[in-house]
């Protein structure tokens, strides 16, 4: 656990000791805050909801988590520090869940600086707390699974923009699969429907919250990162 620990400070540091941070958490505020008052303006509305706010925040997500994990691996490989790392008493699972950890950990940072959306609704209204609370969790089970595909992905390349890209797929097709579930075939729209990021997303989002869609985004984080531990356990058996 010593070891997990150190690797996530000196990530999360690494994050804050660079542009980084300054520049992913401002832009995915932005990103929120314009798409939500200036394309679907929620305070006209005249509705005291968040889910055109929780739909940005999922949006943004697709584009910059993968931007986050993109350097989590693929830079140590990239310059060589890897092999540094992977001959310190240091597991490649302890690697992962470190990393991972820090790249959530500014995921959840960033999402948490949206709370000031709910305290300006009720000024104007009651919101719901059900829906309320469904869909700030299912928006960090999302960011958790968008932060696992995204670690698979550096562990699996040592190319940043390749990285991204990968990333980038990994995420996008399961969350807008959710919305041509009315197009897919009626022998396929089960398995369609539970493997879409989206369709959990959503019953979380209307103040539903089921243990089915919570185990759903625990078992896509714990199968990523296995991704990630084995790519990393293949490079060094190579």
């Amino acid at each position: 656990m010593q070891n997990v620990i150190a690797i996530f400070q000196r990530e999360l540091g690494s994050y804050f000791d660079s542009p980084l941070a300054y520049i992913i958490i401002p832009v995915f505020l932005g990103l929120v805050g314009g798409f939500s008052l200036f394309f679907q303006d929620v305070l006209a509305s005249g509705l005291a909801s968040m889910r055109t706010v929780f739909f940005w925040s999922a949006v943004s997500f697709l584009l910059l988590i993968p931007a986050v994990t993109m350097r989590l691996f693929a830079e140590e490989k990239r310059t060589g520090s890897i092999e540094l790392l992977v001959t310190m008493p240091v597991t490649e699972s302890e690697m992962v869940l470190g990393k991972y950890l820090a790249a959530l950990c500014l995921m959840t940072t960033a999402l948490a600086l949206t709370f000031t959306w709910p305290f300006t609704l009720y000024a104007f209204g009651s919101p719901d707390v059900g829906p309320l609370i469904g869909g700030y969790l299912g928006l960090f089970l999302l960011g958790a699974a968008f932060t696992a595909v995204g670690t698979a992905a550096s562990a699996l390349t040592s190319n940043q923009v390749v990285s991204f890209l990968v990333a980038l797929l990994g995420c996008l097709v399961p969350f807008v699969s959710g919305y041509a579930l009315a197009r897919v075939p009626a022998s396929l729209l089960p398995i369609v429907q539970y493997l879409s990021t989206e369709y959990h997303f959503d019953n979380l989002a209307r103040g539903v919250v089921d243990s089915r869609n919570i185990i759903f985004y625990l078992s896509v984080v714990a199968l990523f990162l296995h991704v990630a531990v084995f790519a990393l356990e293949r490079r060094r058996l190579a």
